[in-house]
This record gives C-alpha cells, sequence and structure tokens, in this order.
C-alpha cells in the first residue's frame, strides 16, 4: 500500500513538473498517509535493495579526473568539519531550550547527520530512543523540501531537466553492461560489510561502481526506470517513518528541529557563496556538499542540476564518517552519566 501510495505521489508530481518528483511526490504523499493513521510500512530489505542501486548510480559520475580534484576536496573537507562541529553546538541549544531534551538526547538530535548510529549511541548514553530518531527524521524532511524549493524558487533553477538518472528515457544495455552492474553490487556491498563501513549499501557499490567507470571497464548510465524505482523506495520509506509517531512531547521536538534545520540551512547557504570563490568551486555544488540532508537525496539534486555530482558525494560521506566515528567518543569524553 505505500509503495502504490507513493508511486501515485510521484507520477502526479511528475505531471505537475515538480523538482525531483519520483521521491518528493512519494515521500510527502506517504508521510501525510501515515501521519493521518494510513496502515503504511516500509521494507527494510527493499531499501537495502534500492540503496544499492542508488550506490552504482552515485558511483557512475566519478571518471578519471576525480583523482585529480582529491588535493582541493581535502581542503573542503576541513570546512565541512567546521561546518558539522558548528551546527551541532549550536544546534544542541535547539534541543536543550526549544526541546526540553535532557543532555544526551539534545546532543544525538543536534549532529547534522547519523540517524542510525545516533540513535543507539544516544540511547546506550541515556537519551530517548524515540525522540532522537524523529529530530532526525524531521531534519532529512524539512532539507529534502527545503533545498529543491530554494533553487528552485529563489535562484531561479531548473530541477525538472530530464538529466541523466532521472528522465524515463529508452536504454537498452548490453549483457556486459548487467554483469558489471551485478558484480558491483554484490561485491560491493559484501566488501563494505565484510569490514564493517558505515552506510554499506551505498558506500560499498558506489566505491566499486566509481572504480569501473572511472576505468572505463562500463560507459552506459544506468537505466532511468531503475533509478526512479529506486526513487520512489527511498521517498516512501521515508513517508512511512511517520506513522505511530508517540504524541507526548512531539511538539517540542518537530519546533526545535525544524529551528535547528533552519539555522543549518542558512549556515550552509552564508558560507558556501563566502568561501565558493576562494576555493573556486562551485557554490551549488559546495551548498549541496554541506546541507544536513542525506547523501542519496542531495546526490539527486546534484544530478538535477548538474552539479559536481562525485564531490557531493565525496563530502557527505567524509561527512557521515565525522559524525559517526566522532560523536559518541566526544560525548564520553566531555559527559560522565551520573
Amino acid at each position: 500500500m505505500a509503495l502504490a501510495a507513493g508511486a501515485i505521489g510521484g507520477a502526479i508530481f511528475y505531471s505537475l513538473h515538480i523538482p525531483l518528483p519520483w521521491m518528493l511526490g512519494s515521500m510527502i504523499v506517504v508521510a501525510i498517509g501515515a501521519a493521518s493513521g494510513a496502515p503504511f510500512k516500509r521494507s527494510m530489505t527493499l531499501r537495502r535493495v534500492m540503496l544499492i542501486v542508488m550506490g552504482l548510480l552515485l558511483g557512475s559520475f566519478f571518471d578519471g579526473e576525480t583523482l585529480s580534484h582529491l588535493g582541493t576536496w581535502s581542503a573542503l573537507a576541513v570546512i565541512v568539519s567546521l561546518y558539522v562541529v558548528a551546527m551541532t553546538i549550536s544546534s544542541l541549544g535547539f534541543f536543550r531550550r526549544v526541546g526540553d531534551m535532557n543532555l544526551p538526547t539534545a546532543y544525538f538530535s543536534s549532529t547534522p547527520g547519523g540517524l542510525g548510529a545516533m540513535t543507539i549511541a544516544g540511547e546506550d548514553a541515556g537519551g530517548d530512543n524515540q525522540l532522537i530518531p524523529i529530530a532526525h527524521m524531521i531534519r532529512i524532511f524539512c532539507v529534502v523540501i527545503a533545498v529543491p524549493a530554494y533553487l528552485t524558487f529563489v535562484l531561479d533553477m531548473d530541477l525538472t531537466g530530464r538529466s541523466r538518472g532521472i528522465a524515463i528515457d529508452i536504454i537498452n544495455p548490453a549483457l556486459h553492461d548487467w554483469v558489471m552492474w551485478l558484480s558491483c553490487a554484490i561485491l560491493g556491498f559484501f566488501g563494505a560489510r565484510s569490514i564493517r563501513l558505515p552506510f554499506a549499501e551505498v558506500l560499498g557499490p558506489m566505491l566499486a561502481s566509481a572504480a569501473v567507470y572511472s576505468l572505463e571497464w562500463i560507459t552506459v548510465p544506468i537505466p532511468a526506470l531503475i533509478t526512479i524505482m529506486a526513487q520512489v523506495v527511498i521517498g516512501t520509506s521515508i513517508g512511512a517513518q511517520f506513522a505511530n509517531l508517540r504524541r507526548g512531547h512531539l511538539m517540542r521536538t518537530v519546533s526545535a528541529s525544524i529551528g535547528s534545520t533552519a539555522l543549518m540551512l542558512i549556515g550552509a547557504v552564508l558560507l558556501s557563496r563566502w568561501v565558493s570563490p576562494l576555493v573556486h568551486v562551485d557554490p551549488m555544488s559546495l551548498l549541496l556538499a554541506l546541507v544536513p540532508g542525506g547523501l542519496v537525496e542531495m546526490s539527486l539534486i546534484a544530478i538535477s542540476i548538474h552539479a559536481d555530482t562525485a564531490f557531493v558525494g565525496a563530502m557527505h560521506i567524509w561527512r557521515i564518517f565525522l559524525i559517526v566515528l566522532s560523536a559518541p567518543l566526544l560525548f564520553r569524553l566531555f559527559w560522565r552519566r551520573p
């Protein structure tokens, strides 16, 4: 039922030429239905499969020139790190005062990323294991809606263009292409799992796909119909999380999450405008690298506006690693539970 509603929402948004129609349409329609009591659920197995597909898609935007940019990207990774620290500290105040949360719940709700890892770490530290994922879910939801709206209505950019991975076009890959994609998916996923790489469903296939596309072992883009299916599943998965939300204390958490997200978005917009001329990076690519949305969602927007998708993906990967590895350690270092 959730997938059917999501597909209908995506089709409606597509017909209305709304930005990122398949992901936004499925997410919004399913979220409204779930919050209204519709029995919508999500399949984690299907979501993993489609995240693997998105990993293959993101990897396909890497090429032989990517390695030449690593020096510049390492400097920009420092900027992303400073942004993460500043936004986490600022958001912590929102969740403490507006959300009226205890310190562990507020701290692990305030990081600009790492929903799953922060929920687990927050619960271990004595935080609320329902409010933390709600805070992160509201952040992702707001970012996925606000960023396309900002690009479309403020900067007058066209996000409905039929770019690679977004349009419904006709591609007939050869058997060799299918074998390469399947090999990247299987080897990438299980290889990433074997070394316990965070976000293995996306990062493993993405790295494998980036390697074969950089070596030009494959040059054919992934068929758009498959990526559209992945967007519907991912959008439906986000929307379905609004089912069975606990009502008590919820509105304060939502208010704090919206305020925190607005602060993060404003910070990303200002920082991208100030820094991009200094480091000679496209401001739109830097903006998408900074905003606290998901790796997959922001990369899809990058594809739509022809931004540097490889750069955006690399910076989000760095942000995820930074948050997942450092946030729990810093909390244990600076705070002791009574």
